[in-house]
């Protein structure tokens, strides 16, 4: 008879490791393809300024930022991470199981919380990736997943004008925790010449 061990079964391992190569591949890709051009360079010897910090509008939508060429450290994806979690309501990680979805409820909260993320931390530019961790006990590993993504499409359609255009990476992934929870991770280019 096999004795079980204690520990991480290597296949959940393998999520994560996607994770790591996903974001290396994209820095990858981000640095061959942002290039220093002539009017990039003497933007910044002419000493350009930082744009403004976004912010909300009358009508309480979010803070969009500028769609200019923000310079913030090097050309690309910023390597920072900037992590939030949001607590959801009661039951959101079983209802996310298959065709569900998030609550309107739930849906306010998370926009809230990455506007409030936007403001203190973005500086005027646009994000470039954005990777959400669906927490909950393992036994509810792809509700969890169902339910990042939820959040992530939530996040696309209610702020595009927040995204560096139409491609920005997003990536739904589990972390082990109590249930209805979740953590996300923004990460922002410092140059987006996207405009939707």
């Amino acid at each position: 008879m096999r004795r079980r061990t204690s520990g991480v079964a290597p296949r959940h391992l393998a999520g994560w490791l996607f994770a790591d190569l996903f974001l290396v591949l994209f820095l990858v890709v981000l640095g061959m393809t942002t290039s220093d051009g002539p009017d990039e360079a003497a933007g910044a010897g002419a000493g350009a300024g930082k744009s403004p910090r976004p912010s909300p509008s009358a009508s309480g939508t979010s803070p969009s930022p500028s769609p200019s060429r923000t310079a913030k450290g090097p050309l690309g994806l910023d390597p920072k991470r900037h992590t939030f979690a949001v607590t959801l309501s009661s039951g959101a990680t079983g209802r996310a199981t298959g065709r569900g979805g998030l609550s309107a409820t739930d849906r306010r909260k998370v926009v809230a919380a990455l506007d409030k993320e936007i403001r203190a931390s973005g500086d005027g530019r646009r994000i470039g990736m954005v990777i959400t961790f669906g927490v909950a006990p393992q036994a509810q590993l792809g509700a969890a997943t169902d339910l990042a993504e939820d959040v992530n499409r939530t996040l696309k359609s209610a702020r595009p004008q927040a995204f560096c255009g139409g491609n920005v990476g997003t990536r739904p992934f589990w972390s082990g925790g109590s249930a209805d929870r979740v953590e996300i991770e923004l990460y922002y280019i410092n140059a987006c010449e996207g405009r939707g």
